[in-house]
Formats: C-alpha cells, sequence, structure tokens
C-alpha cells in the first residue's frame, strides 16, 4: 500500500507541474474548480437544455438529480470519511484558499462533474464531448491546485460515470418492459 501512495504522491506531482503554475493559470484552473464543486452550474446546464428543448426526453432531469446526488452524497458522505486521506496541499504544508481541510480520497468533485456529464451526454450525444471536456478540465484543476492526488481524482471519475451509467442501465431496462 506504501508502494501505491507513494506511486500516486510522485505521478500526482508530476501532473500538477504540467502546466506552469503562474496567475493565468492559476486564475484559469480556480475557476473551473470552483464550477465543479457547484451543483448549480450543472443545475444551469440542466435548466437551459429543458427551456430551450435540446433534450426533449424530460427524464434526464431525473435521472441527473438521482445519479448526481446518489454519487456527492456517496464520495462525500462515506467514502471521503471511511479512508481519510489528507489533501496534497497539507501534506506538503501549503496554503490553499481553493481546497476544503476535509480528506481528499475520492475527488467529490470529480464524481460530480463524471456524474452529470455521464447523464448530460447520454441524454444530448452532440455536445458529449463538451460535457467531458469539462469534467476533465474540473477534476484536473484539482490536482493542479494540489487539493487532489491523481488516483483520488480517477475514483472520483470512476464512482461517478458508474453511478450514472447504472442509473441510466436501470432507467432504460424499465422503460423497454413496460411498452
Amino acid at each position: 500500500m506504501r508502494a501505491l501512495i507513494g506511486f500516486d504522491r510522485g505521478v500526482s506531482s508530476l501532473w500538477a507541474a504540467v502546466i506552469p503554475h503562474n496567475a493565468l493559470f492559476d486564475a484559469i484552473f480556480s475557476f473551473f474548480s470552483l464550477l465543479g464543486g457547484s451543483i448549480y452550474f450543472w443545475l444551469i446546464i440542466v435548466a437551459v437544455l429543458f427551456i430551450f428543448e435540446e433534450v426533449r426526453n424530460h427524464w434526464f432531469i431525473i435521472h441527473f438529480i438521482f445519479a448526481f446526488g446518489s454519487a456527492t452524497l456517496l464520495t462525500n458522505e462515506v467514502l471521503k470519511n471511511m479512508v481519510g486521506r489528507t489533501r496534497p496541499f497539507l501534506e506538503y504544508g501549503m496554503q490553499q484558499k481553493f481546497c476544503p481541510s476535509d480528506f481528499s480520497f475520492p475527488s467529490g468533485h470529480a464524481t460530480s462533474a463524471f456524474a452529470a456529464a455521464t447523464i448530460l451526454s447520454a441524454y444530448d450525444k452532440k455536445r458529449a464531448w463538451i460535457y467531458y471536456a469539462g469534467a476533465v478540465l474540473i477534476s484536473y484543476s484539482r490536482i493542479y491546485l494540489y487539493c487532489h492526488y491523481l488516483l483520488d481524482v480517477v475514483a472520483g471519475a470512476l464512482i461517478g460515470y458508474l453511478i450514472s451509467s447504472l442509473v441510466l442501465k436501470i432507467s432504460f431496462v424499465k422503460k423497454k418492459k413496460v411498452r
């Protein structure tokens, strides 16, 4: 286990250093980090899709709320407290205003971003690349800002994707049986 944690720390430091840390990139990734942590950002996207009827099947709202909510609760209320991993900026003795001081593993931002991207992409295929690109930028921002290690983000992304996929699979199976 120590080897895995050491590997994760090393790889995360490399990933955080891929893009130089300066005022411009700090502002860009802080913006994505703040967006990704806000349910309001994702609800605005859902509202726009609903209002402009970009997505005609309005079940996507129920699927979105259920998948986003359950993935976020599982990550932030259960798994983080079970694992109890310290955030990188705390371990490195850094000051960081964009990171909470709770536990690190798994990333709640990555979980919610990939849960949202998966549901939205299932119902709005022509913009799927935008949703997933946003989820990747939000997730990377957490590594860049030293809020998370790489494996925190990967685990969060997998949890968000898998829970949303399960919600979609269950709902589509039910619809097929009803018909």
